[in-house]
């Protein structure tokens, strides 16, 4: 019965030299040599999945990096609901009827105008009542036909269609802000 035994005949430098194995029989004759080298280097098809990997990446995480991905528009639909909310509230407990709670909304700007409730003062920028766009890019647009509305006491709206309806225009997107018949108001997206 004849057994194989593995004899390393020659082993170099273990570091990236030759090393050679040579498989032997009982009667020490070589029956098959292997021969392994180290590499130095990478070889193509590790650099081609490489490319694709950072090719992938660029092609789908640098654009989002790149663009606000509507992120604006969505801050402006929430602060509008908001403030919205908050004339909606002051119409509510103002019971003398005197202060103006109309809400004027230019392509800019959205809330409670001056005393005179027909502008926005300029200084307004930290307003509780007004929200504001400072991006060029993103605009509010009223679908009431005037523009002006009012809440009564009940928090209603007065001289709006139902559902009263501002739209956020913005590069990436549009969203709506509405206020139904009966005064709630939501983001309608």
């Amino acid at each position: 019965m004849k057994s194989r035994q593995l004899h390393c005949l020659s082993v170099y430098n273990l570091f990236c030299n030759n090393i050679e194995i040579y498989l032997l029989s009982t009667n020490k004759t070589p029956k098959k040599s292997i021969s392994l080298f180290c590499s130095k280097g990478f070889t193509t098809i590790e650099l081609v999945v490489v490319i694709l990997i950072i090719g992938i990446l660029a092609a789908t995480v640098i654009p989002k990096m790149q663009s606000t991905g509507g992120y604006e528009e969505i801050i402006y639909q929430d602060e509008t609901v908001t403030k919205l909310r908050s004339i909606q509230l002051r119409a509510m407990q103002d019971t003398s009827g005197s202060q103006c709670h109309d809400v004027l909304v230019t392509t800019d700007k959205l809330g409670i105008p001056d005393d005179s409730c027909t502008t926005f003062v300029d200084n307004d920028l930290n307003s509780t009542t007004i929200v504001k766009i400072i991006d060029h890019e993103v605009e509010f647009e009223y679908a009431g036909g005037s523009t002006t509305f009012s809440f009564d006491n009940l928090g209603r709206p007065v001289n709006c269609s139902s559902p009263c309806e501002i739209s956020i225009v913005g590069k990436e997107q549009t969203l709506l802000v509405a206020i139904n018949d009966q005064g709630y108001i939501y983001a309608a997206n």
